[in-house]
């Protein structure tokens, strides 16, 4: 893939949409992560959250991103999903490392996790982009 294609799949009017609904599915996962923190630990209340943002990102995907996909919603739904639980451990891993480990020493606890959790939805944007474009939603 020539550096132009590669450009062109991020400046597009199309990228503009999948960040904004994964912007929204973002903060649905991030606003999540609080309620279900008041019954959960940290790594079970990420996990639970990151559920919450994979069903809002693909509803919005499917609706406003990708409307012209030639697969059948099962496939669309299956590649996605499977896309996301592979990103999913890093996801945690950064969440984890930033909100246990790294960030308590300079912030107060509870700011620590909260940061920690929206630099890690954060990470795999462009990846997925590329991915959802390609094989989830293809022809779309």
């Amino acid at each position: 893939m020539s550096l132009r294609r590669v450009i062109s799949l991020y400046v597009s009017r199309q990228f503009g949409w999948f960040l904004l609904a994964g912007g929204i599915a973002a903060l649905a996962n991030w606003l999540s992560r609080f309620v279900f923190n008041l019954f959960m630990t940290y790594g079970e209340a990420i996990a639970a959250a990151f559920a919450v943002g994979m069903a809002v990102a693909f509803v919005l995907n499917k609706r406003y991103v990708f409307p012209y996909s030639r697969r059948p919603l099962v496939a669309e739904m299956s590649y996605f999903v499977l896309f996301n639980l592979v990103a999913f451990p890093v996801v945690w891993a950064i969440a984890y490392l930033l909100g246990e480990r790294i960030l308590p020493g300079v912030l107060p606890r509870q700011f620590a996790l909260a940061f920690g959790h929206g630099c890690a939805v954060a990470v795999p944007a462009l990846v997925n982009f590329v991915l959802h474009k390609s094989i989830t939603f293809r022809g779309a």
